[in-house]
């Protein structure tokens, strides 16, 4: 039996400590005699908030628990699995019971061994209802406050370019950079593009600092060098990890928060000559390739240029461009879709796809033999009728043969999920749709996790680390584990 123990803590509540949960843990497992013997992994997030699930161990435990390594879960209650109250329900309702996981919440006395029922109880129910509903009230609480400061004149968080806090009432010029700006809104006046002021701004080092265009773009479009400051313009939804959007006629404006460092003429004048400059927008080819295509030099995605890709950190800085030339996309499209068939072609070899279900059966029976097995050698041992040599001996070559069955039934039960039926097609005649392919689509991009170009010759086709089958499922907004 494997025991997975989680813990997190989100505060700095001694309440919620990382040793005060597992000192709860580890009482509760020694006080029960069928968890001796029981293999005992640990899992911690410190510092992690309950209302996503994104968190590094818990979904570390959650890998393990769908690679069917865990049979037990114990934390100290639900909240510490989730604040939020339909992720709990998934967990406890489908992903545990569908994967034959045990789970026990300590303090909230849930076992899912007793409680058998198809929904958590009422009080458990009202109880995750409650922890999600605190994560919110706390996220309001904050945020009036928040939002107090702002409306009574006080400057959070860092300043606009070319001021300083004096206090946390007022601003202050500084002349040094100030005049970085003057210089920014009169070169772009005279018609020089946010490029080439980069550019200018990077050959005498303003500053000390790397321009680019989009902090040029920034400086000239922000009223805040007129003295007006517009704040609350958004909100940000905790639950849903999103920022939306205010009405306008809640904003926070002051149209004296700052002192000009240049005139309502000048500003006013740079703003028509932004929209003269602006490009007007036209229909382009999707780029296929969008946030895939990165730059070993600098980082940053390739932009798409008609039949090629081209490094823009040159245009975007108004430096040298980080290699001559562009890649063509009749060098680069048949070189991703080659090693897109090979990656999909070598998952879809793994799997045995003349498989019957009697074999998941077969597999299935013979594997709680084992375990019925490894129970017994446990108990002779714990008996004194077996020496610890022998129990040693006899428990790895026990515990072999269960790591072996266990791979082949996630064999038979993956090469299930691929002759399932999702909507209209079937997932294994999807994989082979795409590893026939004459042409790159954006389908196959799924299966590649980025392209690194070195220069306009030499370039490399990163594969995602998980099989075609997960990386499939993940992208159809499928439930692996549904099918398995």
């Amino acid at each position: 039996m494997t025991v997975a123990c989680y813990a997190r803590k989100s505060n700095d509540n001694v309440n919620e400590s990382i040793s005060h949960q597992l000192d709860i843990i580890n009482s509760y497992l020694l006080e029960n005699k069928e968890f001796l013997g029981a293999d005992i992994l640990y899992y911690t997030d410190d510092g992690q908030s309950g209302i996503s699930t994104d968190r590094p161990q818990f979904q570390e435990l959650l890998t393990k628990v769908r690679e069917r390594l865990i049979d037990v879960i114990v934390v100290k209650d639900l909240s510490r699995l989730s604040r939020n109250y339909l992720d709990v329900c998934k967990l406890t309702d489908s992903i545990f019971p569908f994967m034959g996981v045990r789970l026990i919440a300590i303090a909230d006395n849930y076992d899912s061994n007793v409680k058998q029922q198809t929904l958590i109880d009422l009080g458990t129910a009202f109880k995750a209802i409650l922890d999600e509903y605190y994560v919110i009230e706390n996220s309001e609480k904050v945020r009036a406050a928040f939002d107090a400061k702002i409306r009574s004149g006080q400057f959070i968080g860092s300043m606009p370019y070319g001021y300083y806090s004096a206090d946390k009432y007022t601003a202050v010029i500084d002349e040094k950079k100030a005049d970085i700006v003057r210089d920014i809104f009169d070169m772009f006046i005279q018609g020089k593009s946010t490029s080439q002021i980069a550019g200018i701004l990077n050959s005498v080092n303003a500053d000390n600092r790397s321009w680019n265009v989009y902090a040029i773009r920034r400086i000239i479009k922000s009223e805040c060098y007129i003295g007006k400051r517009v704040s609350l313009t958004y909100r940000r939804n905790v639950k849903l990890k999103r920022n939306e959007y205010i009405d306008p006629k809640d904003w926070y404006v002051d149209e004296s928060a700052y002192p000009p460092i240049i005139d309502k003429e000048t500003f006013e004048q740079a703003q028509k000559m932004r929209r003269v400059n602006k490009k007007t927008t036209t229909h382009k080819e999707p780029n296929i390739l969008a946030r895939k295509l990165i730059c070993a030099n600098c980082g940053r995605t390739l932009s798409l240029n008609a039949a090629s890709y081209k490094c823009r950190n040159g245009y975007r800085t108004g430096r040298k461009s980080c290699f001559e030339g562009n890649i063509s996309k009749s060098v680069l499209f048949p070189a991703i879709l080659t090693k897109v068939k090979d990656y999909i072609r070598t998952g879809m070899s793994m799997y045995d796809l003349n498989f019957s279900f009697s074999n998941i059966v077969s597999l299935n029976s013979e594997l709680e033999k084992l375990r019925e097995r490894k129970a017994m050698v446990f108990e002779t041992f714990v008996d004194e009728r077996m020496s610890e040599e022998q129990f040693r001996s006899e428990n790895d070559r026990i515990s072999v043969a269960i790591s072996e069955k266990k791979k082949e039934l996630e064999r038979c039960r993956r090469s299930a999920a691929l002759k399932s039926k999702y909507k209209k097609e079937r997932l294994i005649d999807t994989l082979r749709r795409l590893a026939a392919a004459t042409e790159l689509t954006r389908e196959h991009m799924m299966f590649v996790e980025r392209i690194t170009v070195f220069d306009k010759d030499h370039f490399e086709v990163i594969m995602q680390k998980d099989s075609p089958l997960t990386v499939l499922c993940r992208n159809m907004d499928i439930y692996e584990e549904e099918f398995l």
